[in-house]
């Protein structure tokens, strides 16, 4: 940390003369018109990704703890893709699900509900969903299988008690078994949301920030700069930038712990 604060503040070289620029690197940054594209192309891939990134493992967790029967034989499914690489699962998605073409998968599957096909990551409008459907689908197997292990510390006593009362399945889940996973759902919303802020592999692979920039992320601009351009005291100060956003909302999700009861089941 001391040495990248270090590095912001040149115009750092890897051979040769490292120059003294001050705070100009930081005003470079914010008075670029793609740095604020690429914080709100950012914002807009993190909302995604958290909306159904985030929320699939727990609604997967659900089901799974309802099936009646074959419940391992559903969890190793669902866990499969975990074992893939996740750069194979970006080409895989790339070359098979999103040609472009008449013959490709999405777009035979869209032809046959009469639909005209797309271009998918050529087009802006749906390049960013298309980056982030290969996680959710690889994700929400691995992520399912750590709530439900978090269901089972959830005493079956308050379910009975709740029934009695007349509560319904609805008020069942969020009454009590989310408010028995908060504390997990914050520890895993926190870790989601900066890596979200900090995804470039997949980006580079699916689309290297294209089309007209529509992907062009935060931390894509960062890396570009850092080792195409390798301008590493310009790259730095918006690492710095975006660094300083992740520190505050980290911040603000411990305030939050202090406020949450951990409990955990005897038979858990």
């Amino acid at each position: 940390l001391v040495r990248g604060s270090a590095m912001s503040l040149y115009d750092w070289r890897i051979f040769g003369t490292k120059t003294f620029v001050g705070f100009d690197n930081f005003i470079e940054a914010l008075t670029q018109p793609l740095f604020w594209k690429s914080l709100q192309n950012t914002l807009y891939y993190a909302a995604l990704s958290l909306t159904f990134g985030f929320a699939t493992p727990i609604f997967l967790a659900l089901l799974l703890s309802e099936v009646p029967r074959f419940k391992i034989t559903y969890r190793i499914l669902f866990y499969l893709p975990a074992l893939t690489s996740g750069l194979v699962i970006m080409f895989l998605w790339k070359d098979l699900f999103f040609d472009a073409s008449p013959g490709g998968l999405l777009n035979r599957i869209i032809g046959s509900l009469g639909l005209p096909p797309q271009t998918w990551l050529q087009d802006p409008r749906l390049a960013m969903a298309c980056i982030i459907l290969p996680g959710v689908w690889a994700g929400a197997g691995p992520g399912s299988i750590i709530y439900l292990a978090a269901l089972r510390t959830v005493p079956e006593e308050i379910y009975e008690a709740a029934e009695m009362d007349g509560a319904s399945t609805f008020q069942k889940i969020t009454q009590i078994t989310l408010a028995y996973l908060k504390p997990l759902i914050l520890i895993n919303f926190i870790g989601a949301f900066i890596g979200t802020f900090q995804a470039t592999q997949n980006i580079i692979v699916m689309t290297m920030g294209g089309p007209e920039n529509a992907t062009h992320t935060l931390s894509l601009e960062i890396w570009s700069n850092a080792f195409l351009y390798l301008k590493f005291g310009y790259a730095t100060a918006m690492a710095w930038i975006m660094g300083s956003m992740l520190i505050g909302f980290t911040l603000y999700q411990l305030r939050i712990f202090q406020r949450v009861q951990f409990t955990a089941s005897g038979s858990a």
